[in-house]
């Protein structure tokens, strides 16, 4: 079976000032693979640019195994996006504004869509404008979902929304995803991502520093604390730490070697990760 996503040393430009370089990744059918890193990491310019909204500079980018270089138009039949910002935002009801944008993808149905609206609590009759951000995102995922997509994209569709409803939210995608649809999830708020995705993608200031899954995360990366002396004796082989109240602690990277020093060993969070990878704590030796 083909991956749903796979790039090979993707490139995009978005404007004049920001270029996006060599990432590559897979993402296997029933994925969920989450997308972090700080504001400005590169995260919308990813999804930009398998939207077809940046375009691509380098390497190459296969949706189902379509060539997205070569069929931008039949790849976008494959996405569905559910973005935080007003692209849906029409002055006409939920159904309406379904069957106008419907129109535009070749295996959208309505009644679908008047069912996943039923299935996600949003009113067909209401006014899209006048949507809760929440109802909103429901609206975009009913809609989504209505014309059978490969992919859905989402960029950062919950940032300021409260914990109870994000939490709803994970627990719905996690109900939507099957073996042919998968999600590709970008957000800066990690703690959900750690109960719900099978993978992760981390971008820095325009260049991928990982993709990898939740497993080989955990394999690969380690957070230790100890002393001064005993993080001292580990120093050459961390890839950052920091001071404690009561300890010091440091991130560090599997190497095959005994740390020969007793040290309080445990999995690194991903916010832990972001805050060694993506800072001025580490190396980036990733």
């Amino acid at each position: 079976m083909e991956p749903v996503l796979r790039m090979e040393g993707a490139g995009a430009e978005r404007g004049t000032a920001f270029w996006l370089r060599d990432v590559s990744l897979t993402l296997e059918p029933g994925t969920f693979m989450g997308v972090i890193g700080r504001n400005g990491a590169g995260k919308t310019t990813l999804f930009h640019m398998v939207c077809g909204l940046s375009r691509i500079t380098g390497g190459n980018v296969w949706l189902d195994g379509i060539n997205l270089r070569d069929e931008p138009e039949r790849c976008k039949q494959e996405i569905g996006t559910i973005f935080d910002d007003g692209y849906f935002r029409l002055d006409l009801s939920a159904s309406h504004a379904g069957a106008i944008y419907g129109a535009y993808y070749v295996g959208y149905s309505q009644p679908d869509f008047l069912k996943y609206c039923r299935q996600f609590g949003v009113d067909a009759r209401q006014n899209v404008r006048k949507m809760s951000k929440g109802n909103y995102m429901r609206f975009q995922l009913a809609f989504a979902m209505a014309h059978k997509p490969k992919l859905i994209l989402m960029d950062e569709p919950e940032a300021g929304l409260d914990p109870v409803f994000r939490r709803e939210w994970m627990n719905l995608l996690y109900d939507v995803l099957d073996g042919r649809c998968s999600i590709l999830f970008a957000t800066h708020l990690t703690e959900e991502l750690e109960q719900y995705a099978d993978a992760v993608t981390m971008l820095s200031k325009g260049r991928q520093l990982f993709s990898l899954t939740m497993a080989e995360l955990e394999e690969r990366y380690k957070i230790v604390r100890g002393s001064k002396a005993q993080m001292d004796y580990l120093s050459k082989r961390l890839i950052g730490r920091r001071k404690m109240e009561h300890y010091e602690e440091g991130l560090f990277q599997e190497d095959g070697k005994e740390l020969w020093v007793e040290v309080s060993v445990s999995r690194p969070s991903l916010a832990d990760l972001m805050y060694y990878l993506d800072g001025e704590n580490g190396e980036r030796r990733v």
